[in-house]
């Protein structure tokens, strides 16, 4: 009676190990496939990302523009936009630097005429790249995440600047970006083929002009 007891005991202790052993090698798969799953979504997501940006490029514009790229090569942008896409990015990132620099006017300048300036400057472009960015998600246009190397550089420059030196620099970078901006934004307006851009282009171009007005005005002031 012991012994058969004993043997009874025995096999159940078996069983429970069995059984133990058996859940430990279903957790250790359910692990590892967890761990195949995390590392076939982790390279999916690189190779989305190095495949968007082909050129290897760090600046933001160019990231930019190869992520769209490579939407319209997957068809997930119509490729009769490209030309619309391309003023996208170009607008974004020179909105993005108008308020920006004019931001670091607001800070370092003590000219009246500059900081009236400046605060139309971010007011009104702060307006526009929230519109440009709301257009752009519709369209599933990538914008650039931040200024272009080139802006970055500009707004370097100017950061280094102080007083007389930097009123003057601050009031011809908006003459000469407002004068290129305004031409880009024509052509946006008269040969551009997403009718929504186009539209929101030609609504803003007043607006630009204005600016421009404003900035020759300053221009003219603070060189005296």
């Amino acid at each position: 009676m012991e012994i058969a007891l004993q043997s009874s005991i025995l096999s159940t202790a078996q069983s429970m190990a069995q059984f133990s052993y058996s859940v430990l090698i279903i957790n250790q798969k359910k692990l590892s496939m967890k761990k195949v799953i995390f590392a076939v979504s982790l390279f999916a997501a690189v190779s989305f990302i190095v495949s968007c940006n082909q050129s290897g490029s760090t600046d933001s514009t160019t990231i930019a523009k190869d992520a769209n790229a490579q939407k319209i090569d997957s068809n997930l942008i119509n490729d009769s936009i490209t030309r619309d896409t391309k003023f996208a990015v170009a607008v974004a990132n020179g909105g993005m630097a108008e308020v920006q620099i004019s931001q670091l006017a607001l800070s370092k300048s003590a000219n009246y005429d500059v900081k009236q300036l400046a605060q139309m400057m971010v007011e009104d472009h702060t307006k526009a790249n929230q519109a440009l960015k709301e257009l752009a998600a519709k369209k599933n246009i990538t914008l650039p995440a931040t200024i272009s190397d080139e802006k970055q550089k500009k707004y370097d420059k100017l950061a280094s600047e102080s007083g007389s030196d930097f009123d003057t620099d601050y009031a011809d970078c908006m003459v000469d970006d407002h004068t290129s901006t305004i031409d880009l934004f024509k052509k946006e307006a008269n040969n551009g083929n997403d009718s929504d851009i186009k539209a929101w282009a030609t609504a803003i171009i007043p607006t630009l002009e204005h600016h421009l007005e404003m900035a020759d005005s300053t221009k003219a002031r603070v060189n005296r």
